[in-house]
């Protein structure tokens, strides 16, 4: 099928992909033959770099979705916003209360009243460390620059339209412990819950009657897929319109084995989905399974940010840092496979985006969602574009989801049944 399309994106934002898109060239020699880099053993970080980012403890008994504490940002990179940078609860996979952290951005020229629309927004990778939080990248003093806030013309274009965006920064990022990266439904309940948290902010404009969205590319299309399919069960209450998700792993054991030692995939992900599963299924026990240098390497990437794991460990493979492989072994490929999607049908209708020649997350995977809720009886339209990799699909595919996702917040129905919405 013929499809051309139509190029979109900002100076700043397309700046920031060429310069992943350099680290993510690679040499193109297979990683098994490379040595492993050398890694310099850092210092155990601090608690926090802020006191606003530590957790009360004990941790009050509460309900998912209610808000601990609320910080106004004087200064942040969204002029045309009033920026909060909140915590809240939310639940892991094994339904324990947890503290998460995000920010909160309310248009300036919002609509008098308490039921305006919302989005969350389900961050991209930004890395593991605590520094990388999204919510922290608002701040001027808080940003990072190996985790640049790459979703700002998104979150802004929502702001245009007069919808607040909520923005979650997952369990264990941004507050002390490890995050659950790249596990779906511990993501999920981090988005709903920050949907929940959002609606209950003094001032917000946001009530429980709030039309709500969910909108989210790559690792964040993976969390909001997952949150619209948990949603019907875990967060009926919310009046969820529409679900936009783009670059969507929908299948994390066919994605980890693509990443794994991928020069052209991003290999420093999978290493850093191991910290994930691990944190969510503890009784894998990741430490007895690295090797010496293994063990240093996974340190350096619980503190390391986007930029620095697409520059360092852009070769390393998972075999170079177990023993044996915990790709073979049968409970951490049961683990993986539980994030798999397309099992439960959305209640909202969705729109799904990705790119042909993506190299981080193969285009197979996101058909593969769309297929199975089309099967279901959902609601989905997708838009495939032709010869985009994973960044330029964001970049390209990202602003007619948002007009999609913003008529659906504004009352207009979608189009009953699966459509492939691709520019012919």
């Amino acid at each position: 099928m013929n499809r051309s399309f139509v190029y979109r994106a900002t100076t700043g934002a397309v700046s920031f992909a060429a310069a992943l898109l350099m680290l993510a060239a690679g040499t193109g020699v297979a990683s098994a033959a490379l040595p492993l880099p050398a890694v310099p053993v850092l210092p155990k970080p601090p608690l926090s770099d802020d006191a606003f980012y530590v957790p009360p403890s004990p941790l009050p008994n509460g309900r998912p979705g209610d808000v601990l504490r609320t910080r106004d940002l004087l200064l942040s990179a969204y002029p045309d916003a009033h920026v909060q940078q909140i915590m809240y609860l939310s639940t892991d996979p094994h339904n324990k209360l947890v503290p998460v952290t995000g920010m909160l951005l309310t248009p300036l020229f919002q609509k008098p009243g308490t039921d305006n629309p919302v989005v969350v927004g389900t961050p991209g990778t930004r890395g593991l460390d605590d520094r990388c939080a999204p919510s922290k990248q608002a701040n001027p003093l808080q940003a990072n620059p190996s985790s640049p806030d790459y979703e700002i013309t998104e979150y802004q274009q929502f702001l245009i339209n007069g919808i607040s965006v909520v923005i979650t920064d997952y369990e264990g990022q941004g507050t002390p412990g490890d995050s659950s990266y790249l596990v779906g439904p511990s993501e999920g309940r981090n988005a709903l819950d920050a949907l929940r948290a959002s609606q209950y902010v003094n001032g917000s404009g946001l009530s429980t009657n709030s039309p709500s969205g969910i909108a989210g590319y790559s690792q964040g299309g993976q969390a909001a897929a997952w949150a619209a399919e948990l949603q019907p069960t875990y967060a009926p209450e919310l009046h969820l319109r529409g679900v936009l998700a783009g670059g969507v792993p929908a299948d994390m054991l066919m994605e980890v084995n693509h990443l794994n030692g991928n020069p052209t995939a991003g290999a420093g992900f999978a290493l850093a989905s191991l910290v994930g599963l691990n944190h969510a299924n503890p009784e894998l026990d990741l430490n007895s399974k690295l090797t010496p240098q293994g063990r240093q390497i996974i340190d350096h990437v619980k503190q390391s940010c986007i930029i620095e794991d697409f520059a360092t460990f852009g070769t390393t493979s998972i075999g170079q840092v177990t023993h044996p492989d915990v790709l073979s072994d049968p409970a951490w490929q049961k683990a993986y496979q539980a994030s798999l999607l397309g099992t439960t049908k959305p209640a909202a209708p969705a729109y799904l985006y990705h790119g042909t020649a993506d190299t981080i997350v193969p285009i197979a995977e996101e058909d593969m969602l769309y297929h199975s809720w089309c099967a279901q009886g959902a609601s989905v339209q997708y838009e495939v574009i032709p010869g985009a990799e994973h960044i330029s699909a964001f970049l390209i595919g990202a602003p007619a989801g948002i007009q999609w996702l913003a008529d659906r917040l504004a009352g207009e129905p979608a189009d009953a049944g699966c459509h492939d919405v691709s520019i012919p």
